[in-house]
């Protein structure tokens, strides 16, 4: 009976000894932490989401003195719900444990897209699934480059909470490009090998370059290989056909014809004047003008000369014939601007401004078969002041009046037949087209034409009515 006395008194006293040391004595040494101020909020985070301690702090200040860690990392892993025990413990090494819930929500957290959809075609379902919450896309996403890779966060908002989520741009298709037909080499370039493909296709930039080194200094046929590459490395390979060739072909000069002009004025040599090259696209175009004197009359000689990259040369030589005005330049503008201030206005086109001029030279002048073909200015003069002539007198007024409103215009003479006519090519930004504003027996317009009309109007009337040295003009549009 003692003995059970005893062992009832041992462990009323051993259970009076741990209530009065406490946890320390179940802790190691650590004291409990009664009645922290802290607030626990549960989470709910979406698959593979980094969870911390602090997460489940609904208010962070409170915090601030205590130190709180998890007892076992939580598993985002997989969705489903989990209990997390946190323990929390103040500057004194006195500690508590509280528990809250996470939830890891049955959706995606990034979804991803190929490089170059535009836009990018992300709804909220395609972060849910087959999941059914009551879920929304926060943020815009269409602003955001569907070329660029990357990955853009974006916010969702499920079942009332908002979660950061992402949307991984990723470019893993390779360039595709096609060979340029009759691809060239010229010798002597350094050849680019971005220059031999077309039509190249790819979300992001493309680089091109040739897989080996290749010798370029022999005439001859080849087959080039390629290798693009786009900004994220990916790689695609073609093969093209190409020909090394030797340039032997020389630039060829245009726009550079007679002219007529008079003592005293101003000729811009250049103007007009184009250089074509078979490969060059820069050629520079030299104007040898040292034997023309503009103070005295005569015909002097105009050489204009171009050389390309090759070597290869071109010159064209036209003349100058400087004239004595029998009327003044400055009684022939001032006559002009009296009709095209009666005829036009600012607020016209240039063609309908060369259009005005056609109307009123061809319904002003009276046909009476004469004209001074010497000085087509002083014909200009007569034919708005006395109002008849010939075709001449048409020509000269046409050529006075489009000269005057800003419309530059060249002078045709028709090449064969027993009688000279006269009659313009106009520029008013489209190209070039024929002008004549002489009557005609049929009452045909004669307005803006291309080479293709007049040649069709000279088979119907015959008599080289319109013929004339094509290789010394500007060609056409065909319409």
């Amino acid at each position: 009976m003692k003995g059970n006395g005893w062992h009832k008194n041992g462990l009323r006293y051993i259970i009076l000894l741990i209530m009065a040391l406490g946890i320390p004595f179940l802790l190691g040494g650590l004291s409990y932490l009664e009645h922290p101020d802290i607030t626990i909020a549960d989470q709910w985070v979406l698959p593979g989401d980094t969870v911390k301690p602090l997460d489940f702090i609904s208010e962070k200040s409170d915090a601030a003195s205590n130190a709180i860690s998890f007892r076992n990392p939580p598993d985002t892993s997989q969705p489903g719900e989990q209990e997390i025990i946190l323990i929390i413990g103040d500057s004194s090494k006195r500690y508590v444990e509280r528990k809250a819930r996470l939830t890891v929500l049955d959706a995606r957290s990034t979804v991803s897209r190929e490089a170059g959809t535009s836009p990018l075609d992300v709804t909220i379902d395609d972060f849910l699934g087959n999941t059914h919450y009551d879920a929304s896309l926060v943020t815009d996403i269409s602003a955001m480059d569907p070329a660029k890779p990357g990955t853009y966060p974006v916010k969702l908002k499920i079942d009332g909470r908002v979660l950061d989520a992402g949307i991984k741009v990723v470019d893993t298709t390779p360039p595709t490009a096609s060979a340029k037909e009759d691809a060239i080499i010229w010798i002597g370039d350094e050849p680019k090998a971005e220059a031999l493909v077309k039509d190249i296709a790819d979300a992001t930039a493309v680089t091109v370059r040739f897989r080996e080194e290749y010798d370029f200094t022999t005439e001859g046929e080849q087959q080039v290989a390629l290798v693009l590459t786009d900004t994220s490395g990916n790689e695609s390979k073609l093969t093209v056909p190409v020909t090394v060739r030797k340039d032997t072909e020389p630039p060829v000069i245009s726009g550079a014809y007679n002219q007529q002009v008079y003592i005293g004025d101003t000729v811009s040599y250049k103007k007009g004047v184009t250089i074509t090259d078979n490969r060059d696209q820069d050629v520079t175009l030299n104007v040898n003008t040292s034997q023309v004197n503009l103070k005295q009359e005569g015909t002097y000689p105009v050489v204009y000369y171009a050389e390309d990259a090759a070597g290869n040369q071109a010159a064209k030589e036209i003349t100058i014939e400087v004239r004595k005005a029998v009327v003044s330049a400055e009684q022939a503008d001032k006559l002009c601007d009296k009709v095209l201030k009666k005829i036009t206005n600012p607020d016209m086109s240039q063609k309908d401004k060369a259009y005005a001029i056609y109307q009123w030279t061809n319904e002003n002048i009276r046909y009476t078969g004469d004209s001074d073909k010497s000085d087509w200015r002083a014909e200009a003069y007569r034919g708005i002041t006395k109002k008849h002539g010939d075709c001449f007198t048409y020509f000269s007024v046409s050529k006075a009046l489009l000269t005057g409103a800003g419309i530059d215009n060249l002078d045709v003479t028709r090449a064969g037949g027993r009688t000279r006519h006269y009659w313009s090519l106009i520029n008013c930004g489209d190209g070039w087209y024929h002008f004549d504003s002489s009557p005609h027996s049929d009452g045909k317009e004669t307005f803006m034409m291309t080479d293709r009309e007049v040649d069709e109007y000279t088979r119907k009337r015959g008599k080289n009515y319109y013929s004339f040295d094509k290789s010394q003009y500007p060609r056409t549009p065909e319409h």
